[in-house]
């Protein structure tokens, strides 16, 4: 089997035939990185990797694996230039930009996370609950490529949720239900909705961007297929959310509350703590996250690139 046999971990559930899992799946084996999970839920940190020079062909389909089983990795000790950083994101697939997300310096395809030691938590847009990046897009986000340059000396961490295990846990009837459910998500009012607030209460975004109104706006699925493996996850949050298709809107509140709050529970969790020059690339598809921030009077400035993912697929379609 190579690269996907069956190896032990202590951080992994092991089944009575010897089968070891982690994150919901059996756990690969890898023999040019070292792999170590961060929880039984999602994560791994990745050794043995140097992202300033190009990788060979068996490293990179072992990252990949890693990716895949995971969601989400973490390299340590990575002090990339921008176009290191770009390099190794392009083999996640196309570097896009994002209407609504401050670009870094003069790199309009890179976005910046940057709350300055004096300005209040809510200048960067972190949301109140888990969520997925840009969901309003046609196309939204399939993979987030983000390094640290400053953190603080503690606090600030990011955390992410498996959307696989929180739909798999569902109970078949409220599956069923989410199935055939789409949800519209709108982007159209950032700009306006921001400029209501008090200065001191409004979040830091670009200022300019070449997105039409009609791109701002789309319907997806409640439930995402991943177009290889065909496996399952909860696509409904918050962020940017408007209504169920063909609910009201005090049905389709109550609906996403039930299921925002699943996403809260620690089982499916796990936790990453930024050190300068961590590098950490997530798959926002099937991966919620969310900033902790749970720090004063400390610069956080964190730089990431973000890779176009594929339309989203649901269950209709994928029977099709």
């Amino acid at each position: 089997m190579g690269a996907c046999d069956l190896v032990r971990s202590a951080d992994a559930q092991q089944s009575g035939d010897g089968t070891v899992f982690v994150a919901g799946l059996p756990m690969p084996r890898f023999e040019r990185i070292g792999v170590e999970p961060i929880s039984g839920a999602c994560g791994a940190e990745i050794s043995g990797v140097d992202l300033r020079e190009p990788l060979d062909d068996n490293v990179r389909a072992e990252v990949m694996t890693a990716f895949e089983q995971f969601l989400v990795l973490v390299f340590r000790d990575q002090p990339l230039t921008p176009e290191q950083h770009k390099d190794f994101s392009s083999h996640f697939g196309e570097i896009m930009e994002l209407p609504q997300a401050p670009t870094y310096g003069s790199h309009e395809d890179m976005q910046e996370v940057r709350r300055e030691a004096d300005e209040p938590e809510n200048v960067v847009p972190s949301f109140e609950h888990f969520h997925t990046d840009s969901p309003f897009l046609a196309r939204p986000p399939g993979t987030i490529v983000m390094r640290a340059l400053e953190v603080p000396r503690f606090g600030g961490d990011t955390a992410f949720a498996n959307a696989y295990l929180v739909y798999e846990h569902l109970s078949d009837g409220m599956k069923a239900l989410l199935d055939d459910l789409q949800i519209v998500y709108s982007g159209k009012h950032i700009w306006a909705n921001n400029a209501k607030l008090p200065p001191e209460k409004r979040l830091r975004l670009r200022e300019r961007h070449d997105f039409s109104e009609d791109e701002m706006e789309s319907i997806h699925p409640a439930v995402r297929v991943h177009p290889r493996t065909g496996r399952k996850a909860l696509y409904a949050t918050t962020a940017y959310f408007q209504r169920f298709v063909g609910w009201s809107d005090e049905e389709s509140r109550a609906l996403l509350d039930y299921l925002q709050g699943l996403a809260q529970r620690l089982h499916y969790h796990c936790r990453v703590k930024w050190r300068q020059d961590t590098l950490i690339v997530w798959d926002n598809r099937f991966l919620l996250h969310r900033g902790v921030h749970d720090f004063k009077y400390e610069r956080r400035h964190l730089i990431r690139t973000t890779v176009m993912g594929e339309r989203p697929i649901g269950p209709a379609d994928a029977a099709a």
